[in-house]
């Protein structure tokens, strides 16, 4: 009897033990709100305009000359899903406040808008925000509007929650762009707005007895994560370290790699896990590896980076676009560059475009006499859907990368001026 309570006490034990391990490697982040020192960019939303104004609208100014327009707060596309799914129903998406309502108009000569900031459907007792009908000319005019704080419906893990969000509402009558207008339609979309988002999510937590911090926006294609030592700030878009992760990556933080598992909602909470049986790791940053990326050339062609980078033990990637003005102010330099360091580093241009002719029509002018690429997709779009390019994290154009036959991220920078400069100083020190 004895030795089967020893048995089962010693089992228990070794339960406990795994647990508190399991536990121990797991890292929990709580997440708020917060507009400070914000690392991403701020994304811009269009107004939708109600179809017509009636009963259920007080206040309204000008009816004749002004527009009711909302701004969706949550995601339809992921509630229909949910709503498919079973996980929640249409009632309780209809009786939850998902709408910011704003009256768009002129009046005596200016233009206005008015929030329906306590969301009773009667702008009679908000504030009116009036302005010049050309105040868009003024290069600073978004300096001109308050940012305001409001409390916002969110949807996330198959739940509706309120939410604190910084918000900027600004008059945007080129927003849109129209090849035919009727008189009606020209004057109501004079009235566009939209909204600038402000906010991302921020948390901190601790590896190895040192803090970090986390920001955290929902991008157009998913989740994105900053993640920075906590008494310092975010990198910027532009500086040669900036690193944007997904769910399911890999960061590396102390020594020590950490899978970034989950983001769940109301309070919002980041899941990161630490991998300890740790196999090779893709990534995108400098000393990490890249992954064999197939690529096609500007006749269809087909190749990987490996194949590239065997022919001289060094392959310097440049991603760029002839819509792109920084990319094409460079592109003497980089004539020059393939000139100095042709017989050490394989050059690789890869076009993001619709289409090659204007590439080829491009590189044949100016003499880009290596390795030219096409990746296909709109330009200015944020799409990273290529997997190259959304595995690389290519969201500056032009971003330089340079690896070796191993694929080993020797240096990554973006841009022109002293990143650039940065660029060539590598070359210089590492190939002459």
């Amino acid at each position: 009897m004895k030795t089967n309570i020893f048995f089962i006490g010693f089992i228990l034990v070794m339960i406990s033990c795994s647990k508190k391990e399991k536990a121990s490697s797991t890292i929990v982040a709580n997440l708020s709100v917060s507009k400070i020192d914000n690392p991403f960019s701020k994304s811009m939303s269009p107004l939708q305009f109600v179809d017509s104004i009636n009963n259920e609208f007080k206040g309204i100014k000008d009816q004749d000359s002004s527009f009711v327009m909302f701004l969706n707060t949550i995601n339809y596309r992921k509630v229909k899903d949910a709503i498919k799914q079973g996980k929640i129903n249409q009632e309780t998406i209809d009786s939850a406040t998902t709408k910011i309502y704003l009256l768009s108009g002129f009046n005596k000569g200016k233009q206005f808008y008015v929030i329906d900031i306590n969301n009773n459907k009667d702008f009679s007792d908000d504030e009116v925000i009036e302005f010049e009908k050309n105040v868009t000319e003024n290069k600073k005019y978004q300096d001109l509007f308050e940012i305001k704080k409001l409390e916002i419906t969110k949807f996330s893990t198959n739940k509706l929650y309120k939410q604190k969000s910084y918000l900027q509402f600004l008059p945007a009558p080129d927003y849109f762009t129209y090849k035919q207008e009727t008189e009606e339609e020209k004057f109501m979309h004079s009235l566009q707005l939209v909204a600038l988002k402000h906010d991302y999510l921020y948390g901190t937590f601790n590896v190895s007895e040192e803090e970090f911090g986390v920001g955290v926006n929902e991008g157009l294609f998913g989740n994105e994560f900053i993640f920075k030592k906590s008494d310092t700030i975010f990198y910027p878009l532009n500086h040669q370290l900036f690193s944007k992760f997904k769910l399911k990556d890999t960061i590396k933080l102390n020594d020590k790699h950490f899978r970034i598992d989950s983001l769940i909602g109301n309070p919002a909470r980041l899941i990161i896990n630490e991998l300890n049986d740790l196999k090779l790791v893709y990534g995108f940053n400098t000393n990490e590896v890249s992954k064999n990326y197939t690529i096609d050339d500007l006749n269809g062609n087909s190749t990987n980076l490996k194949e590239l980078a065997k022919q001289k033990g060094f392959l310097f990637l440049d991603f760029w676009g002839t819509w792109c003005a920084p990319c094409k102010e460079l592109t003497p330099e980089l004539v020059k560059l393939h000139q100095q360091y042709n017989n050490q580093i394989q050059f690789v241009s890869l076009a993001f475009e619709l289409d090659p002719k204007p590439v080829i029509e491009y590189t044949e002018k100016n003499q880009m006499n290596w390795y030219n690429g096409i990746i296909r997709g709109k330009p200015k779009s944020g799409d990273m859907s290529s997997p190259i390019i959304g595995g690389l994290r290519v969201e500056c154009f032009p971003t330089f990368i340079i690896l070796d036959s191993d694929l080993n991220i020797l240096y990554r920078t973006c841009g022109g001026g002293d990143n650039y400069e940065g660029l060539k100083e590598y070359l210089s020190s590492e190939f002459e």
